[in-house]
């Protein structure tokens, strides 16, 4: 009980004596630097004085998270800062997120921060300047004031090392949190573990409450919880033990479980931009207060070199560019993976040359065959050009036979008329009435004879029509009168069903395609030597089903089996058994049925010889 009387009356003594200095100051400040009163403001605290005279003293503290009394002491230390440099203002910024105090420092807007040693010191770069370290009494080392404690549910036995977290789940502060969360990446690394990857999931509470952040291991929502040393002390006993610290340390100056190495505890910094009577007063002020509140002093901190080696083992801050290494230094690193590189690279090589010379082989190939198959293609267009023209001569050569058998009549007709002219004009008195006849006669036979012609030369031209309406019954009667009586003679004829059918197509042609099918079914009808039958054609005509606009007309001849090689060089131009034949009467049946717009196709007959089955359009 007189402990705390005592520092409550040494705190309101020291209120008043900042009072007092406070007025001196004010008077100091009506006077010129020339004559300041002795006892008054000091060069450098007159110089303080004058500057903030335009603008208050810019005070900042970051957002911290701490035990009621050291949150005690930090207020008392902004009251203490504002007592200083009475009657000059200061504005107080307290709890400032770590984000906007940052920005602050950066633009110029703040003279004097308080924040961890971890904060002030990656800020050297803008001009932070520490001047004073906290000091508590489970704290009593400035240099060593700050740890993280690891914590997990006291009845989770999956986890007794920092080993064991690597996957787990993660509930910590925020990704810059000194105190509480880089410090204990720190023991990651350390142990050859990649810190950003290690966690399998990390949820940032963003701020520093360490209640927030281990909340989430009471309900489950984490595995594991990082929070400032010394934190887990000022909870009751009952809470207490719903925790256990994860490998924690024994340390003669941290006076608290912890699980990280140590740190400088938390400083107050004033920036380069401010007037060098700030750091003085500021210094001079915190340094020379026993207790700032109960068990929390100020003092310095001599040894920073811990938080300098932490950011270079986290390759983070002023280490930042560890992480983009040299190119020997990624060489060493991955000289097992370049040798690899290397090997894939020359193999790709080798099988870059040898894909293009089996390319350059192939292709030479594929030419020398394109040009053998080129020269084939070529004998085999002027095999079908001498083909065609040997056809040709062969139809012209068939029809002779038709036209001449066409010819002798109307040549015959002339003769008469020609002879009948010359008994007429042996007569004294001529026949004017039989002579005009006879003109008449020969007339028509020449005209008939012309068109006969005519019609044989457009053939051998390309020329000729197949649009003609052709009586089929006509046309089969006029080829079997002309077929020899030696070749049908023995041989029973049957015609059936052709009378009054008209199909479509050239005369000359039709009759051509008959002459060749009823020709061929005479010669094997009546040439087989051994057949259970007696020698007949027969050839009838019949409408196919479903089929419209088109007749069937069907020669059907008895003779002898045919083999299977037979009936493959029936329709096989130049191939015949015939000594006086070319083989090509088949092939120029088949072309001309096609020709008019139908097919001919041939069947063995079950007992014997041959069915051929033309199909063409009717008229």
């Amino acid at each position: 009980m007189i402990r705390p009387l005592l520092v409550h009356l040494l705190w309101a003594a020291a209120l008043l004596a900042f009072g007092a200095a406070g007025a001196s100051a004010e008077g100091a400040a009506s006077q010129s630097a020339s004559s300041a009163a002795p006892g008054g403001l000091d060069g450098i605290s007159g110089a303080t004085a004058k500057l903030y005279q335009s603008r208050p003293l810019r005070v900042g503290i970051i957002s911290l998270w701490e035990t009621p009394e050291t949150t005690l002491a930090l207020r008392r230390t902004l009251e203490t800062i504002q007592l200083a440099f009475a009657p000059y203002p200061v504005e107080v910024n307290p709890r400032v997120p770590w984000t906007e105090l940052e920005h602050l420092i950066k633009t110029g807007g703040i003279d004097v921060f308080i924040a961890s040693s971890g904060f002030s010191m990656r800020l050297r770069p803008y001009g932070a300047i520490a001047v004073a370290t906290l000091i508590t009494e489970l704290q009593p080392n400035p240099n060593t004031g700050v740890a993280t404690a690891i914590l997990v549910r006291s009845d989770d036995d999956r986890f007794q090392t920092i080993a064991d977290l690597q996957g787990s789940r993660l509930s910590a502060s925020y990704p810059s949190a000194f105190m509480s969360y880089r410090t204990a990446l720190g023991e990651i690394a350390v142990r050859g573990f990649d810190p950003e990857h290690f966690f399998g999931d990390v949820h940032y509470t963003g701020d520093s409450e360490n209640g927030s952040i281990a909340r989430r291991l009471d309900t489950r929502e984490a595995d594991v919880a990082m929070v400032r040393a010394c934190w887990l002390e000022s909870l009751a006993p009952e809470v207490r033990a719903r925790y256990r610290v994860l490998e924690p340390r024994q340390d003669p100056t941290l006076h608290c479980a912890h699980t990280s190495r140590t740190y400088p505890n938390i400083m107050v910094s004033v920036m380069q931009g401010s007037a060098p009577g700030a750091a003085h007063v500021i210094a001079k002020t915190l340094l020379s207060i026993p207790e700032i509140a109960p068990g929390h002093h100020w003092g310095v901190a001599t040894d920073l070199r811990p938080v300098d080696r932490l950011y270079r083992e986290l390759k983070i801050e002023n280490y930042a560019y560890l992480r983009e290494p040299t190119v020997k230094q990624w060489v060493l690193t991955h000289v097992v993976d370049c040798i690899l590189a290397g090997l894939l690279v020359l193999g790709l090589g080798l099988h870059s040359w040898r894909v293009a010379y089996l390319v350059r082989r192939r292709t030479a190939e594929l030419r020398a065959s394109i040009a053998e198959e080129q020269a084939a293609q070529a004998r085999v267009n002027e095999l079908s050009a001498r083909m065609e023209r040997m056809q040709k001569a062969t139809v012209v050569g068939q029809l002779s036979n038709l036209i001449a058998h066409e010819l002798a009549q109307p040549l015959a007709a002339v003769q008469y008329y020609c002879e009948g002219m010359k008994e007429l004009l042996k007569q004294p008195s001529l026949n004017l009435q039989m002579l005009e006849m006879s003109r008449a006669g020969i007339l028509k036979g020449v005209e008939r004879t012309k068109e006969i012609v005519a019609r044989v030369r457009g053939y051998s031209k390309n020329q000729q029509r197949r649009d003609q309406a052709v009586t089929l019954f006509d046309a089969v009667e006029r080829v079997y009168g002309g077929l020899s009586s030696e070749m049908t003679g023995g041989v029973k004829f049957s015609n059936q069903g052709l009378y009054g059918v008209v199909v479509r197509g050239d005369g000359l042609e039709i009759e051509l395609l008959f002459n060749n099918l009823l020709k061929n079914a005479f010669e094997a009808a009546s040439g087989a030597m051994v057949s259970a039958e007696k020698p007949a054609v027969n050839i009838y005509a019949r409408v196919p089903p479903e089929t419209s606009g088109v007749i069937e007309i069907v020669v059907e001849n008895t003779g002898r089996q045919l083999s299977r090689e037979d009936f493959v060089n029936l329709t096989t131009p130049l191939i015949t058994s015939k000594s006086a034949g070319q083989g090509l009467g088949i092939p120029i049946a088949i072309a001309i049925a096609e020709a008019s717009g139908g097919h001919l196709v041939f069947e063995p007959r079950p007992k014997g010889g041959l069915v051929a089955r033309v199909t063409l359009p009717t008229a």
